[in-house]
């Protein structure tokens, strides 16, 4: 939040170019940054498992297809 606030304070034009790039409408902005942010603790993702998950074509193929 810092660094966002000093980039607007030194920098007026990266946020006058934010601004038109988000638009009127900020809350899809925050909706959007937020589902990334909080996807994968929800997720539970295990990273040490994502190989036996590639190795396994038909197990990945059918998670795929499920979401």
């Amino acid at each position: 939040m810092a660094v966002g606030v000093g980039t607007g304070y030194l920098y007026p034009r990266h946020c006058r170019f934010i601004a038109k790039i988000s638009g009127r409408n900020n809350l899809n902005t925050i909706a959007i940054g937020l589902i990334l942010m909080m996807y994968p603790p929800l997720a539970k993702v295990k990273y040490e498992e994502m190989g036996d998950v590639f190795r396994n074509v038909k197990v990945l193929v059918l998670s795929l297809i499920q979401n």
